[in-house]
């Protein structure tokens, strides 16, 4: 099979590869910390700029380029709000008709009016598209701002498991230590994340020292992805403690700081700060 590609388009179709690679790796949460909806408008936005390229270019392939771009940015966009908004089956359903009748309203009326439309207009519109994307950027970098708090009781007293093995000198307990809380301070909808918190153990020479299992509940699996504007998101933090075993109760004092000191005489969970 013979196929006749010329090095142009060779490099064009490596051009399309790389531009929709760009557009999927600015939607992950990795680079550009911005809010959800304010990435949703600007893919938006993508979409109606090069679709205005496309619709404005006449010259070898680039008009058919532009128009590619634009479907692929319409593409993540659609992808990027049904993930990130959960949307139901319903809501998946009247997204893609309304998406399918769009394109074909865009393809009918490319085939068969054309619309025309100057260089200088597409540059005024063009325009408009990147001051609004800029405004909206402003917006959302100077209105973000996400706080954590955590809240930790005094004191706990854990219990020795029912079915601890006879053998083992220490044995796990699990306890509610405290609460996490975070708060989203800006206006826009955010991927919400929970900070990874970490303990250790100090006092009496039988548990100090040691590591620590912290985990939230809900776990991840459980939480929502995202969290709304001037919204709060609290979890329970737990952890799993060492007890003597065959000792019916065991109380940990709790304290946070950013040290673990082993020396004391009660037993004592240090849970560090979380890195903010």
């Amino acid at each position: 099979m013979d196929f006749d590609i010329d090095g142009g388009t060779l490099l064009y179709i490596l051009g399309i590869g790389f531009a929709f690679g760009a557009l999927t790796y600015f939607v992950r949460d990795v680079v550009f910390s911005l809010s959800i909806p304010v990435k949703a408008a600007i893919l938006f936005l993508a979409f109606l700029s090069f679709l205005v390229g496309g619709v404005t270019m006449d010259r070898d392939v680039l008009d058919h380029i532009s128009l590619i771009l634009s479907g692929a940015a319409y593409v993540v966009f659609l992808v990027y709000v049904v993930v990130r908004y959960d949307l139901a089956a319903t809501g998946i359903f009247f997204v893609l008709f309304g998406s399918a009748v769009l394109f074909v309203f865009l393809g009918y009326t490319l085939r068969t009016k054309r619309p025309t439309i100057s260089p200088r207009t597409a540059t005024i519109i063009v325009t408009v598209f990147l001051v609004v994307t800029v405004l909206l950027v402003g917006a959302d970098i100077t209105s973000a701002g996400m706080s954590t708090n955590v809240d930790v009781n005094e004191t706990i007293t854990v219990s020795a498991p029912a079915d601890a093995p006879p053998d083992e000198e220490m044995v796990p307990a699990e306890a509610t230590v405290g609460t996490l809380t975070v708060t989203n301070d800006g206006p826009f909808t955010r991927p919400l994340s929970v900070p990874e918190l970490s303990a250790c153990l100090a006092g009496q020479n039988l548990v100090a020292g040691g590591d620590v299992y912290l985990d939230y509940h809900p776990r991840s699996y459980d939480r929502p992805d995202t969290i709304a504007g001037g919204a709060s998101h609290t979890a329970q933090i737990t952890a799993r403690l060492p007890i003597p075993n065959g000792t019916d109760e065991m109380t940990y004092s709790i304290e946070q700081r950013a040290e673990c000191e082993v020396a004391g005489h009660e037993p004592t969970l240090v849970i560090h700060p979380p890195e903010t």
